[in-house]
């Protein structure tokens, strides 16, 4: 009987599947006059909550992930959720998103190394994972790049990646200030070079309408168009990307232009 239940909750049946959501936190106010750890911290940050579907009781916590403040509530024991929700793929992530997220935008070494453990997870990942996934592909440090390579790659070869959605994601963070898109060139162009190709254009082309129509697009744009142009052309698969003719339209002999 012990077994039984014990088997339930390692596949993800003890639990229902939580509700998630997408949300823009903000720093924590300042403490006191001498709160110099304050000004390094991001403005903003995209968070993923999660909470009990309608209706459900939630008496141990583990499906409700709040809104935490920039530079609140991350604990020190956070690597220990895929061990304890192994079939909930995306409920892993969303209590983990703040570290990788700390990773990106604090500097900190090592807070995506968790992410090859949650692609090992079984269950759906939804918005948590392929954010997730965005925010380590432009870590501060090259350990935590690698990472989310790793992670990527697991997951593309199981089937389990929805590269649009990080796509999507990754544009709309570098687009916003979050990420330093820069960063992202390397480990892509290493997942092209260990078989990825397909999911690596298709992660580009979603990726790319949010760059180019911002005011100024992000520094590492025109390294992405490059290696979306020679994915698209290694798979032969078209994929739509919206604002491309326009950039390509302007004239000129920038760089941005020019790989358009």
């Amino acid at each position: 009987m012990a077994g039984d239940e014990l088997a339930s909750w390692l596949r993800g049946d003890a639990l229902p599947a939580p509700v998630q959501q997408l949300v823009t936190v903000q720093r924590r106010e300042r403490a006191g006059t001498y709160d110099f750890g304050y000004d390094r911290l991001p403005i903003r940050r995209t968070m993923v909550t999660s909470a009990p579907p309608e209706g459900v009781a939630d008496p141990l916590g583990m499906l409700t992930v709040p809104a935490q403040l920039i530079g609140r509530g991350h604990g020190g024991w956070s690597d220990l959720w895929p061990a304890v929700l192994p079939g909930h793929r995306g409920l892993v992530a969303a209590h983990l998103l703040p570290g990788v997220a700390r990773a990106v935008q604090e500097d900190v070494q090592d807070g995506a190394m968790v992410l090859p453990l949650v692609a090992e997870c079984t269950g759906a990942g939804g918005p948590a994972l392929d954010l997730a996934l965005a925010y380590g592909l432009c870590a501060r440090h090259e350990v935590d790049r690698a990472a989310a390579l790793d992670a990527l790659l697991m997951l593309a070869a199981a089937g389990d990646l929805d590269a649009p959605a990080v796509g999507r994601h990754l544009g709309a963070l570098a687009a916003d200030g979050q990420v330093t898109l820069t960063r992202a060139t390397t480990p892509l162009r290493d997942a092209v070079a260990a078989g990825a190709r397909l999911s690596v254009w298709r992660l580009l082309a979603a990726a790319l309408p949010p760059l180019l129509a911002a005011p100024t697009p992000p520094r590492g744009t025109p390294d992405l168009l490059t290696l979306a142009a020679e994915t698209a052309s290694a798979t032969g698969v078209r994929v739509g990307v919206p604002g491309l003719t326009d950039v390509a339209a302007r004239g000129g002999t920038s760089r941005l232009v020019t790989e358009a």
